[in-house]
C-alpha cells in the first residue's frame, strides 16, 4: 500500500488489518523457538530476516550479540520515539497443546514475548506504509534477557540510548491476562516493583540426628531466619509502603537421620521505593547475622541487585491515552492500572527517558503469565500494533 497524502485513523486500521495474517504467522513461528536470556540466537536471526530490506528501515549491528535494533528516519527534524519488545523465553514445560507449541522441551514463551515481538514487527510493517509522512525518527528495540537478567540495563550500559538519535519518549507494552481483550491501560507513577534476589549459605556442624547436642544445627537456624525475616516487612516498613520479602528455595541435608553441615536459602525482595529496597536488605542481613550468632552458626549472604522500580511518566501516559482513544475508541483505554509486585527491566529505560509501560488485555479469563498453559492471545495483536504504530504517527508527524 502506498503512503496516503493525508493520514487518517481509517488508513491505520486498514493497514493493520492487511498485515494481521502475516503477523499472526510470525507470532506462531517465534513461539516455536523459545530461547532463554542471552541465548536468543535463532530468535534474533529470524527477527533480522524479517526486518532486512524493508522500506525506510535501517537494521543495526548488535550491542549484546542477540539484540536487534532498527531505525526508521523521517524527513527533516522532529522527535525520536523508541518502541521496545522483549524477546526471551522461560524455563517452563509448555502444556497449551497449540499447533505452534514450543519445539524445545523445558522452554516456552509463557510470558508472551512472542506476541510482543510480533506486535513490534507488525508496527514496522505499518509504519513503512506511512514513511513519507514521518517528520521524526522511530527506533525499534528487540531486547534480550528481560527475564531474570535485566537485559535492558545491560543494553543501556552498552550505549543503546546514545547510539543514534536520543529518544524523546519510549514505550513498551505487555500482554496482560485478567484485563478485557484489546483494552490498554497505564497510569503515572510506580507501576512495577524493584526486585532484588538473595542467596544465603548457613554453615553449622553436622552430626547424628539422635545427638543434636553435639551439632550446630543449620536447619534450625534456617527455620528461625525464615520466621524472623517476615518482621522485616511487618515491623520495619511503613504499612503504607508496599513491600515483599519471600524465601522461595531452601536446600540442606539428604537423609532423615543426619543433621547437615550447611543449608542454602534463596529468595527475593520487592518494593516501589529505593529507601524501602535498601531497608529490606539491611533488615534481612541483620536477621541472618543475629540468628546465626545465637545458633553458633555462621552465614554469608550475597545479593543480586536486579531491577529498579518502573515509574511511568504522566506526559507519556497522556499521549498513550489520546492515541488509544482516537485510534481504537474511548472504551479501549483504562485508567485502572494497579501497581504489581512483578518486576520489568523497561524500568531502566524510564530512568533516562520520558515514557510509559502499557498493559494490553488478553482476556479476563486468560491463563496467567508464567503458567504452562499460557499462550499469547492472537486476538490482541491488532490492538497492540494499532497502539504502537499510532504512538509513532502521533509523535513523529
Amino acid at each position: 500500500m502506498g503512503a496516503p497524502d493525508t493520514y487518517r485513523a481509517d488508513d491505520l486500521r486498514r493497514r493493520v488489518g492487511e498485515i494481521l495474517p502475516e503477523v499472526t504467522a510470525i507470532r506462531h513461528s517465534l513461539h516455536r523457538i523459545p530461547e532463554l536470556h542471552f541465548q536468543e540466537r535463532e530468535t534474533s536471526a529470524v527477527l533480522r530476516g524479517l526486518l532486512a530490506g524493508r522500506r525506510g528501515l535501517d537494521v543495526h549491528a548488535p550491542l549484546l550479540e542477540t539484540d536487534v535494533t532498527a531505525t526508521m528516519a523521517g524527513k527533516g527534524g522532529g522527535p525520536c520515539i523508541l518502541l521496545r519488545s522483549d524477546i526471551d523465553a522461560l524455563p517452563i514445560y509448555e502444556r497449551t497443546g497449540a499447533e505452534w507449541c514450543s519445539t524445545t522441551p523445558g522452554r516456552a514463551h509463557s510470558c508472551g514475548h512472542d506476541g510482543h515481538m510480533a506486535i513490534l514487527v507488525g508496527t514496522t510493517r505499518v509504519l513503512e506504509a506511512f514513511a513519507g509522512q514521518l517528520r521524526g525518527t522511530v527506533r525499534f528495540v528487540f531486547q534480550p534477557a528481560e527475564e531474570e537478567a535485566a537485559g535492558g540495563k545491560a543494553l543501556i550500559e552498552k550505549g543503546l540510548l546514545t547510539r543514534g538519535p536520543r529518544p524523546d519518549m519510549a514505550f513498551a507494552l505487555h500482554g496482560w491476562p485478567g484485563m478485557p481483550l484489546g483494552v490498554l491501560s497505564s497510569a503515572p507513577g510506580p507501576a512495577m516493583a524493584a526486585a532484588d534476589s538473595f542467596h544465603i549459605t548457613i554453615h553449622g556442624r553436622g552430626g547424628h540426628a539422635a545427638m543434636p547436642h553435639r551439632t550446630r544445627d543449620p536447619v534450625l537456624a534456617a527455620a528461625q531466619i525464615i520466621t524472623a525475616a517476615q518482621s522485616a516487612v511487618s515491623r520495619s516498613v511503613d504499612p503504607q509502603q508496599p513491600a515483599v520479602l519471600s524465601i522461595c528455595h531452601i536446600e540442606g541435608g539428604k537423609a532423615t537421620n543426619v543433621i547437615p553441615d550447611e543449608v542454602v536459602m534463596e529468595g527475593t525482595t520487592r518494593s516501589f521505593q529505593r529507601p524501602v529496597q535498601d531497608l529490606l536488605r539491611q533488615r534481612l542481613e541483620h536477621t541472618v547475622e543475629t540468628v546465626c550468632a545465637a545458633a553458633e552458626c555462621t552465614a554469608e549472604i550475597t545479593w543480586d541487585v536486579g531491577y529498579v522500580p518502573l515509574v511511568n511518566h504522566a506526559p507519556a501516559v497522556d499521549v498513550a491515552r489520546r492515541v488509544v482513544e482516537s485510534r481504537l475508541g474511548p472504551s479501549r483505554w483504562s485508567a485502572e492500572h494497579p501497581p504489581t509486585m512483578g518486576a520489568e527491566d523497561f524500568a531502566f529505560y524510564l530512568e533516562h527517558v520520558t515514557g510509559a509501560f502499557l498493559r494490553l488485555g488478553l482476556g479476563e479469563d486468560w491463563p496467567a503469565l508464567h503458567s504452562p498453559l499460557f499462550d499469547f492471545n492472537d486476538k490482541a495483536l491488532e490492538a497492540g500494533i494499532t497502539a504502537l504504530a499510532g504512538l509513532a504517527l502521533e509523535l513523529c508527524r
